[in-house]
């Protein structure tokens, strides 16, 4: 059967997000296994450049952090790092029951927890300004959970098109990268905390990201 090398194909963005994140599955967990295995890996890394230009860059991003995630929760931990998820209550007083919270993008919708940053956001820069801890509800991919935490913000910045915060976490005593949309509450406090200069004008990529 004769089948052409091109065709068109039409899909939402929630659909876009779904076989990208696919894609980098396929791409982190089987490539380079078979026979024949750069053509294969080449055409699976190709497929992912033209899904990535085919949706918005922060579900793009999304689309990696999603895989990153489920790649290391297939693969597990060893007990230690187990551990290390039950972290202790947080001293504010926030609901830590998981929600997904409907957000809409380009008309299509979809059940991501992507919390509106309309009001956390402010929250947050002046917290950074003013050396003040915050208290979080904030959604775990890996764990999918929203987990309390308590954060020390060292910097708040527009990043690829995403707002993400550089803040020390009690809890796990780090230094960590935080996407913004994807904290569900944040409440102020009145505690106060001295930043080390090195550490808040350390570049983002030196954190590692909070899964």
């Amino acid at each position: 059967m004769h089948m052409d090398n091109k065709f068109s194909l039409k899909f939402s963005q929630e659909e876009g997000i779904l076989l990208l994140t696919s894609a980098r599955l396929l791409d982190k967990l089987v490539a380079g296994v078979t026979i024949h295995a750069r053509e294969r890996d080449e055409l699976i890394r190709d497929i992912i450049d033209k899904l990535s230009t085919a949706i918005s860059p922060e579900l793009a991003s999304m689309s990696d952090e999603l895989a990153n995630a489920i790649v290391e929760s297939v693969l597990g931990c060893d007990e230690q790092d187990d551990l290390d998820f039950y972290m202790q209550e947080a001293e504010c007083e926030c609901e830590s029951e998981p929600e997904f919270v409907e957000a809409k993008t380009d008309g299509s919708s979809f059940n991501y927890p992507i919390y509106s940053i309309e009001l956390t956001l402010p929250v947050l820069q002046k917290a950074a300004h003013d050396n003040h801890s915050v208290c979080i509800q904030y959604y775990s991919f890996a764990r999918e959970s929203v987990d309390s935490l308590t954060l020390n913000p060292l910097r708040v910045s527009l990043d690829d098109e995403v707002w993400k915060m550089a803040a020390y976490c009690h809890e796990l005593d780090q230094a960590l990268i935080f996407r913004v949309d994807r904290i569900k509450e944040v409440g102020e406090t009145a505690r106060k905390f001295e930043a080390p200069l090195d550490i808040k004008s350390a570049a983002s990529n030196t954190f590692a990201v909070y899964r």
